[in-house]
């Protein structure tokens, strides 16, 4: 029944949707798929912002945790400074299999040593393991009969590290020491390969 004065309303159906509604739709769902997104990623970074880890790093408990995680025996000099304390105040590992442990001076506490590692089918030890750095100069050595590239490196605060890197049939081994090339090339030359 239609009383004069009022519309006829139509029953509720494909035929009365507007021609721009299948887009409205359309966008809203895109719109709240990304705040989804945007929403995983922020709570993703949050956890590894507050530890100061980059994405794919994970801390282990210790070096037998890092050793069972990365599948490795991490390579410990013998020649080990005294001026170095022990454990290591952290080590790491990435999802490539590249793994790192860091070790502390025994005066002051600011890092000094770093050993990394990298399985034998990566090109390099993941930058995620190590401070950021930029390198300074580069050569080719050996280190007993095996070749090696030594470098120097400055970190973020402007300290310039001795590094020395090389392949084993197990594993790429990489060691920065934040010290003389004598000592680091000593600490090298003792690594059990």
């Amino acid at each position: 029944m239609n009383l004069p004065g009022t519309a006829q309303l139509a029953p509720p159906g494909p035929a009365s949707r507007a021609p721009g509604g299948w887009l409205r739709v359309g966008a809203v769902w895109l719109l709240t798929v990304a705040a989804a997104a945007l929403g995983l990623r922020v709570a993703d970074a949050v956890p590894l912002a507050a530890l100061g880890l980059p994405r794919g790093v994970v801390n282990t408990m210790d070096l037998a945790d890092l050793d069972r995680m990365s599948g490795r025996r991490m390579p410990v000099p013998a020649y080990y400074p005294d001026t170095l304390g022990w454990p290591p105040a952290e080590t790491r590992l990435h999802t490539s299999g590249s793994a790192a442990m860091w070790c502390r001076r025994r005066a002051g506490g600011e890092t000094a040593l770093i050993v990394a590692t990298a399985p034998p089918g990566e090109p390099e030890v993941a930058a995620a393991v190590l401070p950021p750095s930029v390198e300074l100069q580069r050569e080719a050595a050996a280190l007993d009969s095996r070749p090696a590239i030594v470098s120097r490196v400055r970190d973020a605060d402007g300290a310039v590290w001795q590094q020395v890197q090389w392949r084993t049939p197990a594993q790429i081994i990489l060691i920065r020491y934040r010290g003389t090339l004598d000592e680091l090339m000593k600490m090298a030359g003792s690594v059990n390969d």
